[in-house]
């Protein structure tokens, strides 16, 4: 199918009701992949085709952060430069949570390492500890998939004005999807190893870690990129966005002893406040009420204060998960 045919198909209303879909059928299809009503093979088929559509999904070109990355290779147009810019961390970016690019190399480890999970289960016979962990993740893992699909689909420049809010909800429901599968593979530490959560499971924190910072950046680009919205409107939600990441960063690392995902919110934290001190730098002698300018400076110190914050957090968990596994292996349990 072209890419015209394909944009044809996307429609706001479309992408929306198959988000709203996925959100009910979760808990069902959680449900009966954990009491063994879908067939293991087929639930190993649905992981691998999953990340197989999302994969291709997001390679397709004309997303708006891909527009964003030609506006600054000079590759787009003068208008599209200009509205792709506005959600930048650049002199004229008007959201107050945009981190500087380096952060994005993130979605390396993160597509490389569910590609070595989705492969690796494939071969998982259903007997193995693992498969346990495996099958109660799949429906969760599955969704995450395909709500991450739809957001390719929404986060294009014809989705303006409320419809962008379409975009935030998708990757929102793509972070709970994850925090349930995330969830699983913290409370059954007793069925794999070290290694074995390396190869199958750190790459699903990493992506529920990084689509919780995503879904606030998404958020706070769509408030933004409203005309009506004011400098005050901007700034607060801006504040309160890089706030409640870091209750995120602290709380879940901490409850559920996951030194891993407070340091994917450090890691995103950090480059908000990067971004936040390049526009201040680049902003110094322009009106300080203008929307993207207001609160730069409090933004900047929330954003490192969060990001010592959650690493602290992560430390703190990494040292009492170390401590727990030491102790089980002293008692003779199996890690």
């Amino acid at each position: 199918m072209s890419l015209s045919a394909l944009s044809a198909l996307n429609s706001p209303l479309l992408v929306a009701a198959g988000g709203v879909g996925s959100y009910a059928l979760l808990p069902v299809l959680s449900k009966l992949a954990a009491d063994g009503t879908i067939p293991w093979n087929a639930l190993k088929i649905a992981n691998a085709l999953s990340y197989a559509i999302n994969f291709i999904a997001v390679s397709v070109p004309g997303r708006i952060d891909g527009q964003a990355q030609q506006s600054s290779d000079g590759k787009s147009s003068e208008k599209e430069g200009k509205e792709m810019e506005q959600l930048s961390p650049g002199r004229n970016g008007r959201t107050l949570v945009a981190p500087s690019g380096w952060a994005f190399i993130i979605w390396a480890p993160i597509f490389a390492g569910e590609l070595v999970f989705v492969i690796s289960q494939l071969f998982l016979p259903e007997t193995s500890p693992l498969a346990a962990v495996v099958r109660k993740i799949s429906a969760p893992f599955v969704m995450a998939q395909v709500l991450q699909t739809l957001w390719t689909a929404a986060f294009r420049p014809k989705y303006k004005g409320n419809l962008m809010y379409i975009s935030t909800g998708l990757l929102a429901g793509t972070a709970y999807s994850l925090s349930k599968a995330h969830a699983i593979i913290v409370s059954t530490p007793k069925l794999y190893s070290p290694l074995q959560y390396a190869q199958y499971f750190l790459p699903i924190t990493l992506h529920f870690g990084w689509t919780t910072a995503a879904a606030l950046v998404n958020l706070n680009g769509a408030v933004s990129m409203k005309e009506s919205s004011s400098s005050n409107l901007v700034r607060w939600v801006g504040h309160l966005s890089v706030v409640a990441a870091t209750a995120l960063g602290i709380y879940i690392s901490v409850e559920r002893s996951a030194p891993v995902y407070g340091g994917v919110i450090m890691w995103a934290l950090s480059a908000v406040a990067d971004g936040m001190k390049k526009r201040l730098k680049n902003t110094e002698k322009e009106d300080p009420n203008r929307v993207g300018v207001l609160g730069v400076a409090t933004q900047q110190q929330l954003s490192t204060i969060g990001a010592l914050a959650s690493g602290a957090a992560s430390l703190f968990a990494a040292i009492s998960l170390f401590a727990s596994l030491k102790s089980r292996s002293g008692s003779g349990v199996a890690p």
